[in-house]
């Protein structure tokens, strides 16, 4: 099991947490008594939406503001290293229209801002022109990718990137790309694989019980299980969340889902904004 190291964070310009758009007030009933308040996750080890109790969207950490690269002091005649900042998109109208190619007329599809269960969209931007931009979207298959008009979003920045090894059951936590953490997790089984891919945080959910299966947080991700479709009526959502067996971290054991433990979680509950890119190989 890969042991435990936070380091210490040079950050203390992180905005308070604060919500990406307005709180649901449609309450959809969901998969085994479940009371959905935002997108089915996954669950126990797990797809989100198979288990009972409730959950709650909460406020995650917003996007950090745009910044430029913080020139040396004078005298020294450089430059500070340039921060890596990864670009954000909330939808900013009812329906996002998404097409195949910039500059085009002919829609590929839409999707519902907030969606039906109430959650606001937000897209990992891959390419930033003038008018458009290239945005990984959240539905299958995973790595679909699509343009948006960029007039019908807001853009702002994370710092944060996470990655994940398979492998060695490790996740990653950068900022500004610089390695702040690494944390053991848990992952899918050999039939119930965690998919591999780039992804990105697509909501964070509190569930009403912080002892059971999702442990005190969970975020969804927008990329999907390549073998369950549907689990108690959700639809294979990927999910990173606590757990209520941490002997099972660091070892293969859920249905697609990264577990980690309870207190690694809550930390991360507590800087990540909506939008941070996720990365899944090994």
């Amino acid at each position: 099991m890969t042991k435990e190291v936070w380091m210490r964070s040079t950050d203390t310009t992180r905005p308070p947490a604060a919500s990406l758009g307005r709180t649901p007030r449609r309450r959809t009933p969901g998969p085994a008594g479940l009371l959905l308040l935002a997108t089915p996750l996954l669950a126990a080890g797990c797809l989100l939406g198979a288990c009972s109790g409730r959950v709650t969207p909460t406020r995650p950490a917003a996007p950090a503001p745009q910044t430029r690269a913080t020139p040396s002091p004078a005298g020294t005649g450089t430059a500070g290293p340039a921060k890596r900042r990864h670009l954000v998109a909330q939808a900013v109208v009812p329906e996002i229209t998404w097409f195949a190619t910039p500059d085009t007329d002919a829609p590929r599809g839409q999707l519902a801002n907030p969606n039906r269960e109430g959650v606001p969209l937000v897209f990992a931007v891959e390419e930033r022109r003038a008018r458009w931009l290239l945005v990984q979207l959240p539905v299958r298959p995973n790595g679909s990718r699509g343009w948006l008009r960029a007039e019908d979003t807001r853009v702002t920045e994370t710092p944060y990137d996470l990655q994940v090894d398979r492998s060695t059951h490790r996740l990653t936590v950068l900022r500004d790309g610089a390695v702040i953490a690494r944390l053991p997790v848990g992952i899918g089984t050999g039939g119930t694989p965690t998919p591999s891919g780039r992804f990105y945080l697509t909501e964070l959910l509190r569930p009403a019980d912080p002892s059971g299966p999702w442990g005190p947080y969970a975020f969804g991700l927008s990329g999907f299980s390549d073998v369950i479709t549907q689990f108690n009526g959700a639809n294979g959502i990927i999910g990173l969340h606590g757990t209520n067996r941490p002997d099972l971290v660091g070892t293969d054991a859920s249905h697609g889902c990264i577990r980690l433990r309870n207190a690694d979680i809550e930390k991360l509950a507590g800087i990540l904004p909506i939008g941070t890119p996720i990365s899944i190989r090994g």
